[in-house]
């Protein structure tokens, strides 16, 4: 195996798949990177059997061949080079990596060893990043960290009639978002890893990618999304998503428009007296908007007045004030609608245009007076 390729290319390749590498292997190959030229390309792939990368890179290909490379030591080391020209040389157990002025040795482990990188695509989709950006945004940040209900760290991805839908859940919030695309006959319903669709939306921003390619493999539990030069492989997780039908209220007592940057300010205002009180801030809806406030004993309290409009009753209740500052976050217009049917009622955010789709809940918090 031997081949020439530049700095440039395969320093963006590495920094990228090495990302898929596990910090805790459960075997030691999966600290490293394959590395396969072959037809004038060199394939860097890594895994950690949950979400894995594939980046295709240029080279001059002296000699084809395969093998396996430390992932994260050959990313540092590449990217601390001078050089605009980097040659690869395998000799025996060895990978040798030359500049003019540098030469390195690396251990390697025999690509037999790795897991396979081939497929068959069952259904292939194509999608516009830019439509699927903001709803895999709007979407994972809700779901679940907690690996102990693995269902709910995913993000289930519905298609049909034409459009397609993001819904994410950890229990005690909610986000769905959903984009018309031109496919009208594809119908397909999955439960994709939160992780990898922000790690698929990070690497096409950073390759300013236009358009994503979404494929389920065949006879495999996986999908893989092609961005560009780079392939993203990533398990579906089975079981039963929560039936999040039941719990979208389809009528309000209260409905307020409040103008985002305001709340933004006042909810951060509040939550430096609500961090010592389980983070719950008091949101009490007043005929001229809303009155938010937080009380931790031996500190102190903190009270804070927004104007909003208002309709229907009025009410008091409580959130976690993190999970609002995270669903602002993802908000990019200037007035939000919040509507709820009573204080233990679920919070429902919507944005104000008529022709947004997105809708978030919150679980509320019961107010121990």
């Amino acid at each position: 195996m031997h081949f020439f390729v530049l700095k440039e290319n395969i320093n963006k390749a590495l920094l990228i798949v090495s990302r898929s590498i596990s910090t805790r292997p459960q075997i030691p190959i999966l600290s490293n990177a394959l590395f396969k030229a072959e037809n004038g390309q060199l394939k860097i792939a890594t895994t950690n059997l949950e979400l894995g990368t594939l980046f295709v890179v240029p080279a001059k290909i002296e000699k084809e061949g395969e093998t396996t490379i430390p992932g994260k030591l050959i990313s540092e080391f590449i990217s601390s080079l001078q050089a605009e020209k980097i040659e690869f040389l395998l000799e025996k157990n060895n990978m040798i990596v030359k500049t003019g002025r540098t030469k390195a040795s690396f251990s390697t482990i025999p690509s037999s060893d790795f897991p396979p990188f081939d497929y068959t695509v069952k259904t292939r989709l194509k999608f516009s990043f830019k439509d699927i950006k903001d709803a895999v945004l709007r979407t994972t940040f809700a779901a679940s960290i907690d690996e102990g209900r693995p269902i709910l760290t995913g993000v289930k991805t519905t298609i049909k009639d034409g459009k397609l839908v993001f819904t994410a859940t950890d229990g005690y919030r909610l986000s769905r978002e959903q984009v018309e695309i031109e496919d009208k006959k594809s119908e397909w319903q999955v439960i994709i890893p939160a992780k990898a669709l922000s790690e698929v939306v990070r690497i096409a921003q950073e390759l300013k990618a236009e358009e994503i390619d979404v494929s389920i493999l065949e006879g495999k539990n996986q999908v893989v999304f092609s961005v560009g030069s780079v392939l993203i492989f990533t398990r579906l997780i089975d079981g039963e998503f929560p039936n999040v039908e039941k719990i979208i209220p389809e009528n309000f007592k209260t409905k307020v428009i409040i103008d985002k940057e305001l709340f933004i300010q006042s909810v951060k205002t509040t939550s430096l007296f609500a961090r010592g009180a389980a983070n719950i801030i008091k949101i009490k809806v007043e005929k001229d908007g809303l009155r938010l406030k937080a009380v931790t004993p031996q500190v102190g309290e903190d009270e804070d007045f927004i104007e909003a409009e208002k309709e229907g009753e009025e009410l008091e209740t409580a959130f976690n004030f993190r999970f609002l500052l995270d669903m602002l976050a993802n908000i990019p217009e200037e007035k939000i609608i919040f509507e709820t049917s009573g204080p233990l009622n679920p919070g429902v955010f919507r944005m104000f245009s008529s022709s947004s789709t997105f809708l978030h809940i919150i679980m509320p918090v019961r107010i121990q007076e």
